[in-house]
């Protein structure tokens, strides 16, 4: 195996490339195009040492002062589609199915405390909105999860701050805490069709934080509230029940969909299962069913640290006899110890593609367990990463943009911000807009692909996929 270590992405830029600082004052080189001045994402370092499942990278940058907002890179970390979000986090973004279609899915909104209060956004092949909502019962809507069912229905989830006795916890009588709600809701008509309150179901006494210590996204505050339970992920089985992980009880818990009970809790103080020292987790992220019934899970280890290394896990139950046992862990090549976030994605042919969280990286690993990828977006970082195929065909025409040169001739450049199957490109020019005549036929190269031609007073450009067919025309642009 050829061991692939973190990629060193921290840069000094020059000149006018949209350079940003991070907090720590260290360089960060963003990406630039001549043709999407305004997208600016992080550099995306990726190594390959083996053949990788089909599929692009699916990640969320943030932080370190980069371009925030969706972002799809190849393997070689080349963008496919950017979509930046000022002022504002994107979280959870991935490839999910809706009404029968593949769709891009993420939240996003303000991000604060370790939970977030925004929106949920479905987006077709075409980069057009199909659907936004917000969780219901007026609470805002947190970035850890949103699942879409088979049913056209979203589970999400929520936090919110209530009165709360702290004095088990060295807090006050009249203090706060943050309960935490996972709620169904009718994708078409926003109607919340379930809703589960962890303080009803779940003993305070079972969390392992305290008053003022760490939290999943930044430094907690004394003053703030009690983030005991800290839900991060839902999901949905075939008997109806869903598979809750709450990070700061270090435990997954199976809900009754229909009363809300409780029917096991694998982990914590209260495990229905009998852990031993392989299968325990702690802090841990994005429990999930796989296809074969097992339970998959990013299992943190910190923060406050309880292991020298986080790892992707996944543990067989057996409910009859309260048993669980280690099926499979993947640790990264140079050992990451990942204070949040952080998930684990079962991919088809038995590999696993594990997301860092904080630890800035993304690894793929073989059906062997063999890492045969790896991604750093170091100083950035995003709370999941997927490998996902994905097929689209943007609503918007081509950009294009021409330059002169000292030779006479013309630089054109060309781009096509969320297409996937340009293969080449082929330029029109002419002495009129209305008689353009081809007069060149280049290969994709990367996003932006450049282009040198005799000089001419109009060009535009045609998107042709790997048949030879046109599937995008640009607007036509003088060269004056």
């Amino acid at each position: 195996m050829v061991v692939i270590g973190a990629v060193a992405l921290v840069m000094t830029a020059c000149g006018d490339d949209g350079e940003t600082t991070s907090d720590d004052d260290e360089s960060v080189e963003s990406q630039s195009f001549v043709t999407r001045p305004d997208l600016t994402p992080p550099l995306i370092g990726v190594e390959t040492s083996g053949e990788t499942a089909d599929g692009y990278l699916f990640m969320a940058p943030k932080k370190a002062e980069a371009q925030t907002g969706a972002l799809i890179v190849d393997d070689d970390g080349e963008v496919i589609w950017s979509l930046p979000r000022e002022d504002m986090n994107v979280a959870d973004f991935r490839v999910q199915e809706y009404r029968g279609q593949p769709v891009l899915t993420w939240w996003e909104g303000e991000s604060h405390e370790g939970h977030g209060s925004g929106e949920f956004v479905i987006m077709d092949s075409s980069y057009q909105e199909v659907a936004r909502i917000g969780a219901g019962n007026d609470r805002a809507g947190d970035l850890h999860d949103f699942e879409l069912t088979d049913d056209g229905t979203a589970l999400v989830l929520a936090y919110e701050t209530e009165p709360a006795d702290l004095t088990p916890f060295g807090g006050d009588e009249d203090g706060e805490m943050l309960n935490n709600y996972v709620q169904e809701i009718d994708v078409e008509t926003g109607e919340v069709l379930l809703e589960w309150d962890a303080s009803e179901h779940v003993p305070m006494s079972d969390t392992y934080d305290e008053l003022g210590g760490d939290d999943d996204e930044e430094e907690d505050d004394e003053d703030a509230p009690f983030d005991w339970f800290h839900v991060n992920s839902v999901a949905e089985d075939d008997d109806g029940g869903l598979l809750v992980s709450a990070r700061n009880t270090h435990a997954v818990y199976y809900l009754d969909r229909e009363t809300g009970d409780v029917r096991w809790i694998l982990g914590g103080k209260s495990s229905d299962f009998a852990m031993d020292e392989e299968t325990t987790f702690t802090w841990q992220h994005d429990a999930r069913w796989t296809e074969s019934g097992e339970l998959s899970l990013f299992d943190n280890q910190a923060l406050p640290k309880t292991a020298d290394e986080s790892r992707a896990i996944v543990l067989e139950l057996d409910e009859e006899a309260g048993t669980v046992d280690l099926v499979e862990e993947r640790t990264n090549p140079e050992p990451i110890l990942a204070g949040s976030q952080g998930n684990t994605q079962m991919l088809d042919g038995g590999g696993v593609f594990v997301g860092w969280g904080s630890g800035s990286s993304m690894t793929e690993f073989d059906a062997d367990g063999e890492a045969v990828m790896q991604a750093t977006l170091e100083p950035a970082e995003s709370y999941r990463a997927f490998r996902m195929p994905w097929e689209g065909t943007p609503a918007t025409p081509p950009d294009v943009t021409v330059e002169g040169t000292d030779d006479g001739q013309i630089d054109v450049y060309m781009s096509w911000n969320g297409a996937t199957e340009v293969d080449q490109w082929r330029l029109l020019g002419g002495e009129a807009e209305d008689a353009l005549e081809p007069v060149e036929t280049v290969g994709r190269d990367g996003f932006e692909t450049l282009a040198q031609v005799d000089d001419v007073d109009f060009i535009a450009v045609e998107a042709l996929d790997s048949s030879g067919a046109v599937i995008g025309t640009s607007d036509v642009v003088s060269t004056d």
